[in-house]
C-alpha cells in the first residue's frame, strides 16, 4: 500500500491522524511495527520528531517543519508514479485548502464538504486567514485568493471578478449628509479593512473617464469583512467593500450606495497553487469545482 519512502508516509500519517495506533490500524500493522520506524526515522535524522504522550502523538517544532517539506515532496512523488503508470485519476489524499476569513466561513467550507462527498477517497482540510500565506511553507495545495497579488512564482487560474461598491448606512447619511462627489468623502468618516489603507488615497473613476484621488479619515478599521458590513450597518462610516458581501443588505435597505455614477476597479479571485511537474487530481479537480462554484454567488462577475 505504502511502496517506497514507507518511513516518511507513517510519518506523515501519524502526524495527520493524531496517533501511532491510528496508522497502525489504517495500514493493517502491528503499532510496535510504526514506532519502529518513526523510531529509525529521528535516528537516522539525528532529532527528535515526535512527542509522545498517552494515545496522542504530536509533532515537534522540527517534526512540524519536517512534515511541512516532506508533505509537498511526496505528494509529487506520488503524483508522478500515478502518471507514469497510467492510473485512473482519480482525486485522493489530504487536500489543504486555505482563503480568507469571510469568504472561507461563507462559501468555500461549504465547496469543501460538497467535494468531499463528491470525493470521498479525499480528505479535505480548510484554513482561513486575513492576510496571504506562503503556500509551500504552510503545506497549502491550493488558495483562493481576492485582490492583486504580487508577481510570485506561484501558478493561477483566474475564478471571477469581485466588483467593489461604496456603501453607507442611510441613518449615517441622514445625519452627516450624502456625498455629490467624490471630494465630500474627504469630510465622511470611513471604515477600513486593513490599517494601510488609512493611508491610501481612495480612487474612483467618474462617468466621464476621469479619476478622483480621495484622502479619507476614519476611526474603525476590521480585518473581516463582515463585522465590516455590521461596522456600515451601524452607521458608523462610509466603506469601499465586494459587493458580495453587501449583497443582502443592500436588498433589504440596510445600507445604500455612495455615489453610484463612480466606480473603483474590480478585483481579482484567483485560485493559487505552487508549480509542480505535476499537479494532483485532487488539486485540478477542485479548482474546476470551485470555477463552477463561484457562478452561483451573486455579486460576482464571471463568465457563464
Amino acid at each position: 500500500m505504502y511502496g517506497p519512502f514507507v518511513e516518511l508516509k507513517f510519518f506523515l500519517r501519524v502526524i495527520e491522524l493524531g496517533s501511532v495506533r491510528a496508522v497502525a490500524r489504517e495500514s493493517g500493522v502491528e503499532p510496535s511495527s510504526v514506532s519502529r520506524r518513526m523510531t529509525g526515522l529521528e535516528g537516522r535524522l539525528g532529532t527528535k520528531l515526535l512527542e509522545r504522550a498517552h494515545a496522542k502523538t504530536r509533532p515537534t517544532e522540527a517534526g512540524r517543519r519536517f512534515y511541512d517539506r516532506i508533505r509537498v515532496l511526496l505528494a509529487q512523488i506520488d503524483a508522478v508514479e500515478a502518471e507514469i503508470g497510467g492510473e485512473t485519476e482519480t482525486p485522493r489524499g489530504l487536500l489543504r485548502v486555505n482563503t480568507t476569513i469571510d469568504f472561507g466561513q461563507i462559501h468555500a467550507s461549504g465547496w469543501l464538504l460538497e467535494f468531499k462527498r463528491l470525493h470521498p477517497p479525499v480528505d479535505v482540510e480548510l484554513t482561513l486567514s486575513a492576510r496571504n500565506i506562503d503556500l509551500v511553507a504552510e503545506g497549502v495545495d491550493v488558495a483562493i485568493r481576492i485582490g492583486r497579488q504580487p508577481d510570485s512564482a506561484l501558478m493561477s487560474r483566474s475564478l471571477a471578478g469581485v466588483p467593489r461598491v461604496l456603501v453607507a448606512a442611510p441613518s449615517y447619511l441622514k445625519q452627516r449628509g450624502l456625498p455629490v462627489r467624490p471630494s465630500d468623502l474627504s469630510d465622511h468618516e470611513h471604515i477600513f479593512f486593513l490599517p494601510e489603507t488609512k493611508y491610501q488615497p481612495l480612487r474612483l473613476t467618474g462617468p466621464d473617464g476621469n479619476t478622483h484621488d480621495v484622502h479619507r479619515r476614519g476611526g474603525v478599521t476590521i480585518n473581516a469583512i463582515m463585522p465590516v458590513v455590521e461596522a456600515v450597518r451601524q452607521g458608523f462610516g462610509i466603506h469601499l467593500g465586494p459587493r458580495w458581501a453587501f449583497q443582502q443588505a443592500l436588498q433589504a435597505g440596510d445600507v445604500v450606495e455612495v455615489l453610484p455614477d463612480y466606480t473603483s476597479p474590480a478585483m481579482p479571485m484567483m485560485a493559487v497553487w505552487a508549480p509542480a511537474v505535476y499537479v494532483p487530481a485532487r488539486i485540478r479537480a477542485f479548482i474546476d469545482f470551485a470555477a463552477q462554484k463561484v457562478r452561483s454567488i451573486p455579486g460576482l462577475e464571471t463568465r457563464r
